[in-house]
């Protein structure tokens, strides 16, 4: 399927979201038109907005969605479920015993409401009337670049053989939370940092599951950071360019799910990051006498 998600502009400074996609062949009923040989008909498209109730991260309320298939406003979520990318609606059973990515999908027939095509699908992602709420929640998730430090300082020349310690700024690893709602509910996204990779520019990198130590004066200088750091074990320099540098990326993965109407997922793959070039020379011995 072709899905194309972008911002639409609309008044009172509201942010909108919408999301169109091709609808399966003919499941929902809409006419004869066979949706996989002409997906560019218009009658085969399924658009859902989310025209949000607050600015800027962290939340809002008041949101609404509108949906429509083929031009034509439908409801976004009714007693068989939300609206899927077919034009099917997806539910789930009362009970709550079908795991995450099963529902129970009911086409409607437009004309006649009577339900049609009933049965349970695996579908990888919410409907995408859901998905929209959640994609927005998760939209308002603030989560910064890593600020990151290190001893000896970043500013300054490391020297190989000699422990870098590595961490990230205090106050900078926390839980960062958001929501969006809209049509009576509310999705809650949670991000909680889970580690960082340090790509060292030497062709290395090392895995920290924590923001790591920050070096104090009651460390000696060249004690290895306890729980995140390095030793280069080759300069960044070289007779040929002599003023090379190695640029230090630094990656932290998020752990980021969803909760809301008693439903909960993960949303994998949500990373930030913050490079820097660093100078890393070795000592020279001095031969004197």
């Amino acid at each position: 399927m072709h899905r194309v998600v972008s911002w639409l502009a609309i008044p009172a400074a509201a942010a909108a979201i919408a999301l169109a996609t091709p609808a399966a062949a003919n499941a929902d009923g809409w006419g004869h038109v066979n949706c996989l040989l002409t997906p560019n008909d218009p009658s085969c498209t399924v658009e859902v907005i989310y025209v949000g109730g607050g600015n800027g991260n962290g939340g809002g309320s008041g949101g609404n969605t509108v949906c429509k298939i083929g031009g034509v406003v439908v409801e976004c979520e009714n007693g068989f479920g939300w609206l899927g990318s077919d034009g099917c609606y997806y539910g789930k059973d009362g009970g709550g015993f079908l795991p995450a990515n099963e529902w129970i999908r009911t086409c409607v027939d437009p004309v006649t409401g009577n339900s049609t095509n009933w049965g349970v699908a695996y579908l990888a992602t919410p409907p995408v009337a859901l998905a929209v709420i959640i994609n927005r929640a998760v939209d308002r998730l603030s989560m910064p670049r890593p600020v990151i430090a290190a001893n000896p300082s970043l500013a300054d020349r490391q020297f190989v053989h000699v422990p870098v310690w590595w961490w990230v700024q205090p106050g900078w690893w926390q839980t960062q939370t958001a929501t969006a709602s809209a049509g009576g509910l509310t999705i809650t996204a949670r991000a909680v940092p889970k580690k960082i990779t340090w790509y060292a520019g030497d062709g290395t990198s090392t895995v920290c599951y924590g923001p790591g130590t920050p070096w104090t004066g009651s460390a000696a200088p060249t004690a290895p950071s306890p729980t995140c750091g390095y030793t280069y074990t080759k300069p960044s320099t070289s007779e040929a360019d002599p003023d090379g540098k190695f640029q230090l990326r630094v990656v932290v993965s998020w752990d980021v799910t969803w909760s809301g109407g008693g439903r909960s997922d993960s949303v994998p793959g949500i990373t930030t990051a913050t490079t820097t070039n660093i100078t890393v020379s070795q000592y020279r011995a001095v031969i004197t006498g």
